[in-house]
Formats: C-alpha cells, structure tokens, sequence
C-alpha cells in the first residue's frame, strides 16, 4: 500500500494516479491510499480488512482504537460471515454510532488496560473485541469468534466474564452474556462450533466434544470431534467434503481410523456444511444413528478428554 503523498514524492503526478486507476492498474483502498490490482486481487477478505484498517486508522485522531470485527481480524481470530466492507473505531467520547462509507465509529469509553497494539495499530484486547463483537452481531458468528479465541489461548474465559462486567450497561450487554455462556475453548473449527450450536437447536443431548479414543489394550484409535457415551456414537464433522479434492491416502486412512472405531463397536455419523442449513435432515441422520448403536452392545475401549502420555 502507498499514499499519493509517496507517489507524488517519488516523481508521479495526480494524472499518473487517475490514469492508473482507469486503467485498473491500481485500487484507491480509500481516498490518499492505493495498492497494485494485481497485488490486491491475491489478497484474502480479511488481508484486504486489515489494509483497510491500517489506512482508516492513520486519517484517525489519536484516541480512536479498532475494534470490534477489525480488532478481530487484526488478532487473527476467524470472522466467519461478519461484514468486512467498514472499519470499526471506537472513540473514547460518549455518542452514538455514525456510519460511513469505509468506517464505523463507536462511542464507548476504552481504558488502557482494554488496549494493546498489533503492528503499530492501537487494537482493542481479544476479551473486549470479543464482547464488542457479541454485542453487536448474531449470536452464531460471535460464539464462532469466541469459540477460535478460546481454542488458541488469545483469552480465557475469566477474561471474557470481566470483560462482560466492564461493559454492563452497553447496548447489546445481554446478547454478549448470552454468547459468552455458550462459547467453548474445545471446539477447533467454525465446522465444529457451528455443530455444536445447532445440536441443542434441533434437540440432540450435547455431545462431548474432541475426545480421544482408546481400544482395550490401551491403544490410540482416534480423536473424534463429538461423543454420545451413552448412546455409543460418534459423530464426525467432515469439512472436506468431496473425496476427489482428497489425496488417495487421506481417504485410505480416514476410513481406516473409521473402521477401527466401528471394530470398538461405535456408530459413526458423519455431516458436512450442507447439513448444517438442512437441520431436519441432520436430526433425522443422528437420530437414525442412536438407533442403529441402541440394537448392539454397549463400545469398548475408553475414551479422554486428553491423550494418553
């Protein structure tokens, strides 16, 4: 990224500029600020977001802050459906939300401990930008965001609860505490959270979550994603969903690992992203799966929240 003050300082004109962006050679991120087309269409969503960012913050006065979804995507968490098309700032003053056309600017108070700095970008910490973005998204999205924090150790679970206390009386408060209470540091995906979620949606008894699974000697079997103990199922969520797109021995030892969880006497029941929009349909698969396992003897083998040493 460049700002037309670079480019004028290195020899080229207000027409160079106008000119390369007739001839698509160059993006105008926002108003001052270009990149290379070629170099732009490489980028990922959130790579995009976080130039975005970088240059709605330098036109920022000193005490603004990204936050919410920007935060977020600074700290690297996965931002599964939130919008990416404008930069979330909070400044320290009390007023209400104004939206423009690049940026949103939120009027909450942040305090120095609520702050960090990620590449040279004052950033709100990962248990604020989480609580703001629970505040202010739907319930899934946010507990998706939580869920990826929690997993990789950007906060803990005691950090979000003081973060909530922080923030009482902000609008949005109660949805927050809401996703809050059902995120988890187990799930390891957007597949797996999205999964867990929509479980209790549709009725199913909650599952545990990544166990590892043992056979009678004492050997490894498998880590599976989600457990019915008591049922005797497993229940997998398979995010790569064409065989094809999957390398020969990829297949070769994921039906192996699922032939030894069937030789411990498990059913398995697999899903995939289209079954988790046809909810009915899921239902019915895991139901008909609680089924088939109740016909037979009860696994055998052991299974952990952790390995083994």
């Amino acid at each position: 990224m460049f700002t037309r003050a670079e480019a004028l300082a290195a020899g080229y004109t207000d027409d160079d500029l106008r000119r390369g962006r007739a001839a698509r050679q160059i993006i105008a991120i926002r108003r001052g600020y270009y990149i290379r087309a070629d170099l732009y269409a490489k980028m990922t969503a959130t790579e995009q977001h976080s130039m975005l960012a970088r240059a709605v913050y330098q036109d920022s006065g000193a005490q603004a802050v990204l936050s919410h979804v920007s935060a977020a995507v600074l700290h690297g968490m996965d931002v599964w459906k939130l919008p990416l098309d404008k930069v979330n700032l909070t400044i320290g003053r009390s007023y209400a939300s104004k939206k423009g056309r690049r940026r949103v600017l939120h009027g909450t108070a942040v305090t120095p401990d609520e702050c960090t700095t990620v590449d040279g970008l004052r950033v709100t910490k990962p248990a604020r930008t989480i609580i703001d973005v629970a505040r202010s998204s739907p319930l899934e999205q946010s507990i998706c965001v939580g869920d990826y924090a929690l997993h990789h150790r950007l906060t803990t679970t005691a950090e979000l609860d003081a973060a909530l206390k922080s923030a009482l009386g902000r609008t949005g408060i109660g949805r927050a505490r809401r996703a809050v209470g059902l995120m988890s540091a187990q799930s390891e995906s957007i597949g797996e959270s999205r999964s867990r979620l929509l479980l209790g949606d549709i009725g199913i008894s909650p599952p545990l979550s990544n166990q590892w699974v043992y056979d009678d000697n004492g050997r490894f079997v498998a880590r599976v994603d989600f457990l019915w103990p008591e049922k005797g199922v497993v229940g997998e969520f398979d995010g790569k969903v064409k065989y094809r797109s999957r390398v020969a021995k990829e297949v070769i030892a994921e039906k192996n690992r699922e032939n030894r969880l069937i030789d411990l006497g498990w059913t398995v029941v697999r899903w995939d992203w289209d079954e988790l929009e046809a909810h009915q349909i899921l239902r019915a698969r895991i139901e008909a799966a609680f089924g088939r396992a109740a016909r037979h003897a009860a696994p055998g083998g052991a299974f952990y929240n952790n390995r083994l040493p």
